[in-house]
């Protein structure tokens, strides 16, 4: 898990056809939450994976 994000990042639906990138802070997701690093969250939003619209982790990904 990320200490040095606020809330730290992690992914919804690994493993499935749609895997989505949360902020571990956000209230929206409503399932268990896989942590993962930022390199992994990159990775997976550069591949198709859908960014919260609500937390934004992309906004924070991009400051680093």
């Amino acid at each position: 898990m990320l200490g040095h994000l606020p809330g730290g990042l992690a992914e919804a639906g690994i493993g499935g056809s749609t895997t989505e990138v949360y902020r571990c802070d956000c209230w929206v997701p409503g399932r268990t939450l896989q942590p993962v690093t930022a390199e992994r969250a990159r990775a997976e939003l550069s591949g198709g994976a859908q960014s919260c619209g609500v937390c934004r982790p992309d906004r924070v990904l991009n400051r680093l």
